[in-house]
This record gives structure tokens, C-alpha cells and sequence, in this order.
């Protein structure tokens, strides 16, 4: 019920991982909601790794719970992520 634009990425072994970093890089993305199990090491945590990096490197807020998810779509709402389109 937010009326975000939301995109549904291939899966990381697919090219989903390539397809995210390349809107990463060129600030296509306002922020990234990437939902994870931290209970148990998987074999794609090193892709996981990689779109955190990417994302601290060009700013991108990122929540990896549904706690964080909700702060971020309620600051998104307020305009409280606008000091991205300064700073880019």
C-alpha cells in the first residue's frame, strides 16, 4: 500500500546480482530492500556481500529486515531521503 515502484530482480546465480549493482552504480535505485535469513550461512552470501558494499559505497540505504524496511519506506514517504539527490 505504499505506491513504490518495486522491482523483482533475477536471482543472484541468474544475473540478479549484475542487474543490482549496475542501478546501484548509476543511482537508478532510491533505496534497496534485500530480506535475508541471518540464522544460517547460505552459498550466495558472498553476492549478499558484494550489493552491501555497493550500496555503502554509493549511499544507497539498505534494509536487510522487516524492522529497517519499514523505517525506510516510512522516511522515503516523508521526504527524509531527499538529501540523496544533493549529495549524488
Amino acid at each position: 500500500m505504499t505506491n513504490l515502484s518495486v522491482h523483482k530482480y533475477l536471482a543472484g546465480h541468474l544475473g540478479g546480482e549484475q542487474q543490482l549493482a549496475a542501478q546501484i552504480e548509476h543511482n537508478q535505485i532510491d533505496l534497496l530492500i534485500f530480506l535475508r535469513d541471518p540464522s544460517e550461512p547460505k552459498k550466495h552470501e558472498p553476492d549478499v556481500n558484494n550489493v552491501i558494499r555497493l550500496c555503502d559505497t554509493y549511499n544507497i540505504p539498505m534494509a536487510t529486515n522487516l524492522a529497517t524496511a519499514e523505517l525506510l519506506i516510512k522516511a522515503l514517504d516523508r521526504g527524509d531521503l531527499e538529501w540523496r539527490e544533493l549529495y549524488t
